[in-house]
C-alpha cells in the first residue's frame, strides 16, 4: 500500500486548516473578551461623568437634604430639579448592566437608595401625569435593589 502525494497533500492541508481554525477561534474569543472589558471601562467612565457632574452633584445634594424633612412640600422649581435628578439617575442606572453589579451597589448603592426614598413620589406623579407606567424604570429597579442591599438607609431618614 502506497500513499499518493495527493493524499499526503490533502492530509497536510486539512491539518493546517484545522490549526488555522483553532487559532482563529482563540483570537476571536480573545477579541470578544477584550471588547467586553473595553465596554465595561467605557461604561465606568460614563457613569463617573454622570455622577460627578457639578450640576448633578449639587441637585442631588438638595434632594438628599429632604431626607431630614420627607413630608415637606415641593416648590415648582424643586420639582423641576427633582425631575432632572430622576432623569440623570435613570440614565446612570441604565449603565449598571455593563458594570460589575456588586461593585456598583457597593459604591453607589446608599446614595441610590436615598434618592429613591426621596424621589419615588415624584416618579409616581410623573408616571401618572405622562401615562407612562415604566418611565424611569431603571432608576426604580436600582433604587429598590439598593434599598434591599442597604437596609440601614431607611434608618438615616428617621423612619
Amino acid at each position: 500500500m502506497t500513499i499518493s502525494s495527493s493524499e499526503v497533500f490533502w492530509s497536510a492541508f486539512g491539518a493546517i486548516a484545522t490549526a488555522v481554525g483553532a487559532i482563529a477561534t482563540f483570537v476571536g474569543a480573545a477579541a470578544i473578551l477584550l471588547a467586553r472589558r473595553q465596554l465595561r471601562f467605557e461604561a465606568w467612565l460614563k457613569a463617573q461623568d454622570i455622577w460627578t457632574a457639578s450640576a448633578f452633584f449639587e441637585a442631588r445634594a438638595r434632594v438628599f437634604a429632604r431626607l431630614d424633612e420627607p413630608d415637606s412640600s415641593w416648590s415648582e422649581a424643586e420639582t423641576t430639579e427633582a425631575l432632572n435628578v430622576c432623569r440623570k439617575m435613570d440614565e446612570f442606572a441604565g449603565l449598571i448592566p455593563y458594570l460589575p453589579k456588586q461593585t456598583a451597589l457597593r459604591i453607589w448603592g446608599v446614595p441610590f437608595a436615598k434618592a429613591w426614598l426621596v424621589l419615588a413620589p415624584i416618579v409616581e406623579k410623573e408616571r401618572t401625569k405622562c401615562r407612562w407606567p415604566d418611565k424611569w424604570h431603571a432608576f426604580e429597579r436600582l433604587g429598590r435593589l439598593a434599598l434591599s442591599t442597604h437596609p440601614e438607609v431607611p434608618k438615616c431618614t428617621g423612619s
